[in-house]
């Protein structure tokens, strides 16, 4: 059998949508999202992956007074929504 080179390299970006109520967990799911997409999308072992850009297009931050009995106990809510672009190389062996 003759040796064959199948370390494939591919760069991509992957754009991503993501809520949370911190903002490093946030950022955390953010990852763990673009990571599941560029699994679906290459579809072969990924041997490594190098993040070489992220871009925050949008980041919005809501705040939320709850009360309880509408009355008491006031506390604010934070939540994010963070819109990024994220530049990745991602190595994979291809058998094909």
């Amino acid at each position: 059998m003759e040796s064959t080179q199948v370390l494939r390299n591919k760069k991509m970006e992957i754009k991503v949508t993501i809520s949370g109520n911190d903002f490093n967990d946030t950022v955390g799911k953010l990852f763990q999202c673009m990571r599941k997409e560029v699994f679906q999308e290459i579809g072969k072992p990924i041997i490594q992956m190098d993040t070489e850009e992220v871009y925050f297009d949008d980041v919005q931050k809501t705040e939320k007074t709850e009360k309880f009995l509408f009355v008491f106990m006031p506390r604010t809510k934070t939540y994010f929504t963070i819109t990024a672009r994220i530049n990745v190389i991602v190595k994979y062996i291809d058998l094909e």
